[in-house]
């Protein structure tokens, strides 16, 4: 391990005191929230649903993509109109599907029931204005919301606790689809009334008839107005607003109603539906299950009501407040002199004692100033102070250190550095770094971007091509701060490190040549072995062979067989170990044949299993890689045969047009790779450095139970793969 630069050290820990900027906040994930509305934004319950929704939404911490459509039920009821509808919602979310989903009201609902399997499968869906009729379906697991809130009987409740005189009730209310379901509610919730009062209902008129009765209404009467979204003459009051004013306008007896959205146009109140509390308590189911939460452990929320009253209206008919049930809710209730006027009061009677104040703060606060400038004068002088004390240290530290303003240009340089770049300090100060420099890297400019943003960079080593030769350096890049604390511009830390490059090199060029030494040696001894002694060796042989048949005794015949068959037998493990020290399939043949050929040797030789595998090999591979990967063949199968203690193994040696790749496996005993590589042998260190001389990647991985696994990927050269040997095992 190469010993550290005092100088470098040094300049690091002057960095270290330094500040550093702050990283940018992360991102915030994206999430869809999809809301099918019953109608338009022309009906005000909507508007004020899609508030309370959108209230909670705000809270979420996601980035929330919302999408709101409208079926427009009371506009376009056909239902060939609506499964239009239908089918362009689900082609026009079918690939942008959405993480939640919102109904408001009955036919969106309907819509989900029906296909939210199929279009929407696994979206959680949040329900708010149900409002479910006789037989109302079943909602899978899917489902949760916020239950229809209607209280008819609790605010008949109310009104009679108003009017006590009360003889006659009479329910107003519409002849659409919708209006229909709203009224067989309040039929069911009013029947015990049916015994005490006269109870009617005017739901099936139109409007200009509707008028007409209720100008003629019973004294000691009073009206439950359910809504209207149409008549039965088929008129349509899309604002909602128009059909309650006409019905307030036309009554002779007080108006009730059962829905906030109809307060402040004539109407008492009562016990309403609050649709923009429903709306906010809708989002927030949206948004738990955003985070997670299945929608059938989300409870569904009930009775969303509250006692709300016009004040206006309280006053047109009589009506005391004190009355009203408790905590009930008061709109556009006049203020009395002290609620409109007392702050007035309050703000005058304090005006005299804010005037006694005001002339001790103002002496107080310009004390104050003037500590303060004074304060910041002795900042401003320690800073500065500082910046020319960084500036000594700079032009002293004996390492390569300059210092530049955000403009690039130089403030202050080391000796070092004038002497590692030929340049005088007097003659770059004040000059612009890329002038002093233009050889410069494109690349190293936009890293002093970033450190005048703010941004600390660094490499340990980097090229420099210049018209003098190629320089290789490390840096580190870092800002300074100035007196207002931002940055003031940036240090340059720089050493040369050509020269320890430049060892570095060649010490593995060293590496290279003793290698090739090695097995230029071992060829010339497998040569030796395999055309003088083994030829030498197979005619003693053919010698005692010719005495086999001369006719000699018997003892002498058997006792020449068996030296004849042990001279074989030399021969054969000469040419064996011939063959490892140098193949000379591997000249002729190439990587495929004798790697193959090894395998069956090493098979046969050591009574074990070798399943050989090879792809897309090419013959005329490079010669330093083919001899790479058959040294390491070898070594990696004489090491597991000898000490993994199994007898089943696998190579595999496979290429493609841009790699060469062998893996040699066993399935024995397991070892530590770390201590077998800082052990004395050189097995796996001789393996490891002959891929590195290649440029090629080798991963050694030993686990119990599984064995020893070694994959060599060694790049092929382009033009080397022009000849490919077919598969084989």
């Amino acid at each position: 391990m190469p010993r550290a630069n005092p100088h470098f050290v040094i300049v690091s820990v002057l960095f270290c005191f330094l500040p550093c900027s702050a990283g940018e906040a992360p991102s915030k994930p994206v999430r869809r929230v999809l809301i099918f509305n019953e109608v338009g934004t022309a009906y005000p319950g909507i508007n004020l649903m899609d508030q309370g929704i959108r209230s909670a939404l705000r809270t979420s911490s996601y980035k929330l993509e919302v999408y709101r459509e409208y079926m427009d039920t009371l506009l376009f009821p056909d239902p060939a109109d609506q499964q239009r509808f239908r089918d362009f919602y689900i082609r026009k979310y079918q690939n942008r599907k959405p993480d939640v989903i919102i109904t408001v009201g009955p036919s969106p609902l309907k819509f989900m029931l029906e296909t939210h399997h199929s279009a929407f499968p696994g979206v959680p869906i949040a329900f708010c204005l149900p409002t479910w009729g006789p037989g109302a379906p079943v909602l899978d697991s899917d489902f949760t919301g916020v239950e229809n809130a209607f209280a008819p009987f609790e605010t008949i409740e109310a009104a009679l606790r108003l009017q006590p005189s009360t003889k006659h009730i009479v329910v107003v209310g519409g002849a659409g689809a919708h209006d229909k379901l709203l009224e067989e509610r309040v039929r069911d919730e009013l029947k015990p009334y049916e015994r005490n009062f006269d109870l009617s209902y005017l739901t099936n008129l139109t409007m200009p008839d509707l008028v007409e009765t209720l100008k003629r209404l019973p004294n000691h009467t009073i009206v439950l107005f359910t809504g209207m979204g149409q008549d039965a003459a088929g008129t349509k009051f899309i604002s909602g607003e128009e059909a309650v004013e006409k019905v307030v306008a036309a009554a002779n007896a007080p108006v009730f109603g059962l829905n906030d959205i109809n307060l402040g146009h004539g109407e008492v109140g009562g016990k309403v539906s609050y649709i923009r509390e429903q709306g906010r308590i809708a989002g927030d189911i949206a948004l738990r299950m955003l985070k997670g939460e299945r929608p059938q452990d989300i409870p569904r929320v009930r009775d969303i009501t509250a006692y709300m009253f016009d004040s206006r209206a309280l006053k047109r008919w009589g009506f005391k407040e004190s009355d009203l049930p408790p905590g009930s809710i008061l709109l556009n209730r006049k203020a009395t002199f002290w609620e409109s006027y007392k702050w007035y009061v309050i703000s005058s009677v304090s005006l005299f004692l804010l005037e006694a104040l005001l002339i001790s703060g103002l002496l107080w606060q310009r004390a104050r100033r003037r500590q303060a400038n004074r304060a910041l004068e002795q900042r401003t002088t320690e800073l500065q102070a500082g910046q020319e004390l960084l500036k000594i240290f700079v032009k002293n530290v004996p390492a390569g250190v300059a210092m530049l303003d955000r403009d690039m240009r130089y403030l202050q340089v080391s000796d070092r550095w004038c002497a590692d770049y030929g340049v005088d300090a007097s003659q770059v100060l004040g000059r612009s770094h890329y002038e002093v420099l233009p050889d410069m890297p494109d690349q190293w400019r936009e890293i002093h971007r970033r450190a005048l943003n703010g941004e600390t960079l660094r490499a340990d080593e980097d090229r420099w091509d210049r018209k003098s030769g190629t320089t290789w350096v490390r840096w580190e890049v870092r800002p300074w701060r100035n007196v207002d604390g931002g940055p003031g511009g940036i240090l340059i830390f720089a050493e040369e490190i050509t020269r320890r490059k430049e060892a570095d090199e060649a010490l593995s060029n060293m590496s290279r040549r003793l290698i090739e030494s090695q097995e230029q040696e071992r060829s010339r001894i497998g040569r030796e072995l395999h055309d003088d002694i083994n030829q030498r060796l197979a005619l003693l042989a053919v010698e005692f062979d010719r005495l086999d048949r001369s006719g000699s005794p018997k003892d002498l015949h058997n006792l020449l067989r068996e030296s004849k068959e042990r001279i074989s037998e030399i021969a054969r493990d000469v040419q064996a170990l011939s063959h490892q020290l140098h193949s000379s399939k591997l000249d002729y043949l190439g990587l495929a044949v004798a790697a193959k050929s090894f395998c069956r040797e090493i098979s046969e030789t050591h009574n074990v299993r070798i399943d050989f595998t090879q792809s897309g090999v090419p013959r005329d591979l490079p010669k330093e890689v083919a001899l790479c990967l058959f040294r390491v063949l070898q070594e990696a199968l004489q090491n597991a045969v000898k000490y993994s203690g199994s007898d089943y193994f696998e190579v595999d040696l496979s290429g493609t047009s841009a790699e060469i790749s062998l893996k040699v496996r066993d399935f024995g005993r397991s070892f530590d790779v770390d201590d077998a590589m800082a052990s004395k042998g050189l097995g796996l260190v001789s393996m490891r450095e002959r891929v590195n001389l290649v440029k090629g990647e080798i991963v050694i991985e030993s686990t119990p139970m599984t064995g020893t696994e070694i994959t060599v990927h060694v790049a092929v050269p382009v033009g080397d793969t022009s000849k490919v040997t077919s598969r084989s095992a």
